[in-house]
């Protein structure tokens, strides 16, 4: 089944491509205006941010969280170290697989079932993007299905105007490597694209008794395009894959204060190996006195991750929180294989399981803009937009009994376990219309998005199924007004929604939140660009999908958690500034610092492990009450150097109030970044990047099992040729 919706955001891409050779600083706030000017920037409602394809290639980063780290109001959880499966929340929302944020690329959704299971255990290769564009409060109302926090895109390279190709070779710590190739152009009235991206690395952790901790990971594009009439037809198609050797299992506090890159001997079987493809085609053409968008898309991804589940006879957090305790001494000994297992006993037996999935994904959307009233004392800019949507889930989980002997992982002689086997299955309408309004000095922008959902789920262990069928109505309004040529100040109220997942319970009630917003955004060509925003979020029903990820145990897999009602509001702010140094260098300078709050209203106790029993008063589980990123560098002609620093404070990792207990907490951290490029030629660019520069080491999560680091101090060193005849 298909599914149709808003595509404003291949508008506005348009016009960011063109705007990214004025100004390609962190907060590009004006790419998300149809007409890209800095007068138009000055009315835009809504926060709204863009990282360009120039800051993208000065920083040489793979990692979606170290990109994001720029742009104030997302919070990210590290977890494996190379954000090959990204954790992301947008202003206090939850970043647990990312599954409260609307992820697109190129205007369409990615996730692997954004309605049925939109956990993001897909994200495609970010060394293939050219921008990455944020939009929170009532900017995202048309980008759904999720809109509390907001929405991000990912802009992938057109298809040249011109013949041109580029290769880029790069290779560094703990056998990392990169191959990136792209090509393309005009052939007769076709426009060709092909794009294939290798990246890979042995790991930085070390297991104990040897083996590989890294990952293999590969991604291939085509486009193709030809002007047909009035009007532009695109087909695209894609592959991506991946292998690596990842565990969901961490360390005590001891050990990880000995060794934090260290892998114990249950963790030898971890494995995730996934297969994605994919296919879109898009037509655009003028119509009815506008511009209409429509695309029809399809994408399918099969996983299976092999993981350490837990001991058969304890709770494995137990065991890593206490393993000083007699009975838990002789599971943790087990564990890292100093002890072999007792063969007369089952206490010891080590579970092993492999959570096999398969998604489908499937829709079309279309969207019609028109400007109206030019020459009036009112401009409308109006986009009415419709998506047709299903996507489905299979699980099929299971898990086996494993021992220790002589530090090597056995499997023993006992049968299958079958932990789960259902399907989730959503259908969605999506219908929105959002008109901006220029008069005088103010733009408004009144919008309104409707979602037609309907669910099923069939448990086929438990034999029980369940529907439901509902319709969410979200109005919202922003607002903007120039004080000044410099001064322009914003607001908004949107009604925020993140759809129900389907489950064995019959009726589930929906994510529901009034977000309100109001800041300043100020100007100068001496001074460079400023952005204050506070916004303030109220939940009605704030819910989580019970991950593997977040600690959830077989019994509540995958089923959403009610919380109640939550309050969450914050201050972000961004400034930034390249001036000219003389001599023909520049200095780019950007500051980003969000404050965030968060309290439970109602007292309840929960099956999500994050939450637990909670008491009114009490602050959600991984939002970081601060978080500050600071960029300086240095530019000429051919060279740039650029220094990064992200500072994050502690996270909670159960819900509470007051100081955070021992071994409930993540680390407060300062890491610095650099990247240092040089034109050798006009086609051979050299660059390096160096990761942690101090090599500071630092828990960046304790989900599910135990304490987790992040990324080393890491290096890298590459070439890229471009060629152009």
């Amino acid at each position: 089944m298909f599914a149709l919706s808003a595509a404003a955001l291949l508008s506005v891409t348009a016009v960011a491509a063109s705007a990214e050779d004025a100004e390609s600083h962190t907060l590009e706030l004006d790419t998300v205006t149809i007409l890209g000017t800095a007068e138009a920037l000055d009315r835009v409602s809504g926060s709204a941010h863009r990282i360009g394809e120039e800051t993208l290639e000065r920083n040489q980063h793979d990692d979606i969280n170290r990109i994001l780290s720029q742009v104030p109001g997302v919070y990210v959880r590290e977890e494996e170290g190379y954000g090959l499966r990204p954790n992301i929340g947008l202003r206090g929302g939850s970043s647990d697989r990312s599954q409260k944020v609307t992820l697109m690329e190129d205007g369409v959704l990615i996730a692997p079932a954004p309605y049925a299971a939109p956990a993001a255990y897909y994200f495609p290769l970010t060394t293939r993007m050219t921008a990455v564009e944020v939009f929170k409060g009532p900017s995202a109302i048309q980008y759904g299905p999720q809109t509390i926090g907001g929405a991000i895109n990912l802009v992938s390279a057109p298809i040249p105007a011109q013949t041109s190709a580029m290769l880029n070779v790069a290779g560094g710590s703990d056998a990392y490597r990169r191959v990136h190739a792209r090509g393309g152009g005009d052939f007769g009235g076709f426009g060709l694209s092909a794009e294939a991206v290798h990246l890979a690395s042995d790991g930085f952790k070390d297991l104990d008794g040897g083996g590989d901790t890294g990952f293999d990971k590969n991604e291939v594009v085509l486009k193709a395009s030809r002007d047909i009439g009035p009007g532009n037809l695109r087909l695209r198609l894609g592959h991506a894959d991946e292998l690596s050797n990842e565990t969901y299992l961490g360390l005590t506090d001891a050990d990880f204060a000995a060794t934090p890159n260290r892998r114990y001997a249950a963790s030898a079987e971890g494995r995730f190996d996934w297969d994605w493809q994919g296919a879109r085609l898009d037509w655009s053409q003028p119509a009815l006195g506008g511009n209409l968008n429509l695309v029809g898309y399809w994408q399918q991804f099969d996983r299976a991750w092999r993981k350490f589940n837990n001991f058969r006879s304890a709770d494995i957090r137990a065991v890593l929180a206490n393993p000083d305790d007699a009975f838990n001494r002789v599971l943790y000994e087990t564990l890292t294989g100093e002890r072999d297992s007792d063969p007369s006993n089952d206490d010891d037996d080590l579970l092993i399981g492999t959570n096999a999935r398969a998604f489908i994904s499937n829709g079309v959307q279309g969207e019609l803009d028109w400007e109206l009233g030019r020459g009036g004392q009112a401009v409308h800019l109006l986009e009415v937009g419709l998506r047709v949507h299903s996507d489905r889930v299979r699980r099929d989980h299971d898990e086996f009994a494993f021992e220790i002997f002589n530090g090597n992982l056995q499997r023993k002689d006992s049968s299958r376990a079958i932990t789960a086997d259902n399907t989730g299955f959503a259908q969605a309408f999506a219908a929105w219309v959002r008109d901006e309004i220029l008069l005088g000095r103010w733009t408004l922008v009144p919008g309104l998005r409707v979602e037609s959902i309907s669910v099923k789920f069939t448990d086929r262990l438990n034999q029980v199924s369940s529907r439901d069928d509902y319709t969410q109505v979200l109005p919202g309004l922003g607002a903007s007004y120039a004080w000044s040529d410099q001064l322009t100040l914003i607001g908004g109220v949107h009604q925020g929604f993140s759809p129900a997942t389907p489950g064995p319970q019959a009726e589930v009630e929906p994510e529901e939140a009034l977000n309100w917003e109001a800041g300043v955004r100020w100007r100068s060509a001496n001074w460079g660009r400023l952005e204050s925003v506070a916004f303030y979020s109220d939940y009605s029903n704030l819910t989580s999908v019970c991950t593997f990820s977040a600690g959830c145990g077989n019994a509540v897999l995958d089923q959403q958690i009610n919380a109640g009602s939550v309050d969450i509001s914050g201050i972000e702010s961004g400034w930034n500034h390249e001036p000219n140094i003389g001599g023909g260098w520049s200095l780019p300078l950007s500051l980003t610092y969000t404050f965030t709050e968060t309290e439970f209203q109602e007292t309840f106790s929960s099956a999500n492990p994050q939450f637990g029993d909670v008491q009114a008063g009490f602050e959600l589980p991984y939002v970081p009450e601060h978080r500050a990123n600071a960029r300086i560098g240095l530019t000429a002609a051919t060279w740039s150097v650029n220094l990064s620093a992200t500072y994050q404070s502690q996270m909670r990792d159960v819900a509470g109030r007051g100081p955070i207990p021992d071994g409930q907490d993540t680390d407060e951290f300062t890491v610095f970044d650099m990247a240092a490029s040089w034109d050798a030629t006009p086609a051979l660019r050299v660059q390096a990047q160096v990761n942690n520069l101090l090599d500071e080491h630092y828990i960046v999560s304790r989900r599910p099992f135990g304490a987790r680091p992040g990324l080393p101090l890491t290096a890298q060193i590459g070439l890229t040729y471009s060629f152009q005849p």
